[in-house]
C-alpha cells in the first residue's frame, strides 16, 4: 500500500540447434503506491516495457515475442492480444478499502507494441479502464475480479493473486 518496487532484468536467449533465434531482452517494471487518508486508499501506478535486440539475420519465434493485452497489462483486451518486438504497459489503479477484506479499484490500462522503439507513441496506444474487487488478508490480495472496457469488448478476469 505504499512504496516502490523498480526491477531490471537482461536475458540472452541462445538457440543451440539452428542458430537463427538468438535474441537479447530486456525487461523494467517500476510500480509506484501512493497511500492517503491512513493508506485505505492507494494510487497504484506501474510502468512496464520489454525491448528485445537481435542480429539483423535473427528472428524471434512468434511464441517469445512480447505481449499486451490480457489479466497481467491491458485488461480490456484477449491475453496475448497484440505481440511485436517491444512492448511497453502503463497502468494506473485507484483503490480503496471498502471493508475489511475486500478492496474496490478503478483502473485505466495503455499499451502499445511495435517493431522498432521509435515506432512506439503514447498516442497509438492501446486504451482500458474498468473496474475491479481485490479479496484480501491482512498481509497480501489472495483472489481478484477484474472487468475491462476496450473498444473491441468487455473482459472478465478472475486471478488468484494481485494485480501488481
Amino acid at each position: 500500500r505504499a512504496g516502490g518496487r523498480y526491477t531490471a532484468r537482461v536475458s540472452s536467449f541462445q538457440d543451440l540447434d539452428l542458430g537463427q533465434h538468438d535474441f537479447t531482452q530486456f525487461d523494467f517494471d517500476a510500480q509506484q503506491y501512493i497511500p492517503f487518508f491512513n493508506q485505505r486508499r492507494v494510487i497504484a501506478l506501474r510502468a512496464r516495457t520489454t525491448l528485445t535486440r537481435t542480429a539483423d539475420s535473427e528472428a524471434i519465434p512468434f511464441y517469445m515475442l512480447p505481449t499486451v493485452g490480457g489479466s497481467e497489462d491491458v485488461r480490456g483486451f484477449e491475453d496475448f492480444r497484440f505481440r511485436d518486438r517491444n512492448s511497453v504497459v502503463l497502468n494506473a489503479e485507484y483503490r480503496w478499502e471498502a471493508f475489511s477484506g475486500l478492496d474496490v479499484a478503478l483502473f485505466r490500462d495503455a499499451g502499445q507494441v511495435a517493431a522498432k522503439v521509435s515506432d512506439m507513441s503514447l498516442r497509438d496506444m492501446k486504451t482500458a479502464a474498468g473496474f475491479g474487487f481485490r479479496f484480501n488478508t491482512a498481509k497480501k490480495v489472495f483472489y481478484r475480479v477484474d472487468v475491462g472496457f476496450s473498444r473491441e469488448g468487455t473482459r472478465i478476469y478472475m486471478k488468484f493473486g494481485n494485480f501488481f
